[in-house]
């Protein structure tokens, strides 16, 4: 059944549109980089900046005294 349907799939001509101008084709590497790799890339720069502008922040505490300097 497969084999029947890759034969089918490889006979199938595609017609290109009146006035297309193919370039040149891209690489595996390359269709990963622009569509898996750019926009991973750019997801986790947006959730650096978020995090940062609306992360928990520690609150600054004044400095205790020691337990060597002070007694209870």
């Amino acid at each position: 059944m497969m084999h029947h349907l890759i034969q089918t799939a490889t006979h199938i001509k595609m017609n290109q549109e009146d006035g297309a101008m193919p370039g040149e084709s891209l690489s595996a590497a390359q269709t990963a980089l622009y569509f898996v790799g750019a926009p991973l890339g750019i997801f986790l720069l947006i959730s650096v900046i978020v995090y940062a502008l609306t992360g928990e922040r520690k609150a600054k505490t004044e400095p205790k005294d020691s337990v060597l300097t002070h007694i209870e």
